[in-house]
């Protein structure tokens, strides 16, 4: 982790404790500490070099009772690299749990690759009870990339977080890209963070109560 990165982190969340934390692009040293003190995570890579590897990260102060990684078939254009989700299942003290799903969403494909990826991942979260938070970075930026993700939050009956400060959420196109649904749970608050161009998406905080 950049010392940078770190240490805006932990002024982060000095300010927004959380007890989960969803990174889309993460860069991990394969022979050095991860950084996250306090959390345990779970990773799924699309990118490995002798020194790192490269992914989605989940980090939890909750215990992982289960995880489970689906890898996009295709892969994007430019890069040759596939996207990942990354489904962890949390189990609270009294038996009650909560699926957390970090998503990437595949860029640089044709509306049908995209579409047919969502319809993959959404085959595999309608096996899932109980409560659910997804969040990440959809790359939804056009009508019809719009309309396939609110096809997809409907069919698995997800609410959407209202977002505020919603004019720090990453945007291409003129259009947000990052974004949280959820369901089973009360939303007590959502905010994009300006974190002054640490990196080119901007945190988005958001407070969970059970229902």
């Amino acid at each position: 982790m950049h010392p940078r990165f770190h240490l805006q982190l932990q002024q982060l969340l000095l300010k927004h404790p959380s007890d989960f934390l969803l990174f889309q692009e993460y860069k991990m040293p394969k022979h050095l500490p991860h950084g996250l003190k306090d959390f345990s995570y779970a990773m799924a890579a699309n990118m490995e070099t002798k020194r790192h590897i490269y992914g989605l990260l989940t980090a939890s102060s909750f215990s992982f009772e289960s995880r489970y990684i689906e890898l996009t078939h295709a892969k994007e254009l430019l890069f040759s690299t596939k996207k990942s989700m990354l489904l962890t299942s949390h189990p609270f003290a009294d038996g009650d749990t909560v699926h957390i799903v970090n998503m990437h969403g595949i860029n640089f494909v044709s509306f049908k690759v995209f579409s047919q990826e969502l319809v993959k991942i959404k085959t595999v979260l309608q096996s899932c009870e109980d409560k659910m938070i997804v969040s990440g970075d959809f790359n939804n930026w056009s009508k019809r990339r719009i309309q396939a993700l609110e096809e997809f939050r409907q069919s698995l009956s997800l609410e959407k977080a209202l977002v505020q400060e919603e004019h720090h959420i990453k945007r291409v196109f003129s259009k947000p890209i990052d974004h949280i649904f959820y369901r089973g749970l009360k939303l007590t608050r959502a905010e994009a963070i300006d974190t002054k161009k640490v990196s080119d998406h901007n945190p988005i905080h958001a407070v969970f109560e059970r229902l």
